[in-house]
């Protein structure tokens, strides 16, 4: 039997984190259905917004990414495991920009290449 105990951590923290973006997107493909909401209105439509599919599937992305993300940390040190957490940003922005064609503009670009710079330099000393 395959355990998650024999997925090597790096698999599950980029899986993890795959599900965090995704959960992203969900939500933000979800309130482009759902409409504008304020601050002040949310708690009204609360229950409506997270019953929406898209939210709602992104709700269960999150919680599933929270729960691998407990497996990464109980086998890596919290400071070299949480910089990985950065690549959400860049995923987003493929997400954004691929998915619900948001305009990819200089900054996103140099941005995410700061960023996975980033974590490169990071990956080459580990815990």
């Amino acid at each position: 039997m395959y355990l998650i105990s024999d997925v090597p951590p790096l698999a599950v923290a980029l899986g993890s984190i795959m599900l965090g973006a995704t959960g992203q997107f969900l939500f933000r493909l979800g309130m482009l259905t759902y409409g504008k909401v304020t601050v002040t209105g949310i708690w009204g439509q609360l229950g409506a917004i997270i019953l929406t599919p898209a939210i709602f599937i992104g709700f269960l992305c999150f919680g599933l990414s929270s729960f691998l993300w407990l497996v990464v940390i109980s086998r890596w040190e919290l400071s070299y495991a949480y910089p990985l957490v950065a690549l959400g940003y860049v995923l987003a922005i493929l997400y954004g920009t691929c998915l619900l064609h948001e305009q990819l503009t200089l900054p996103k670009i140099l941005g995410s290449i700061l960023i996975l710079a980033g974590i490169s330099v990071l990956g080459f000393w580990p815990a």
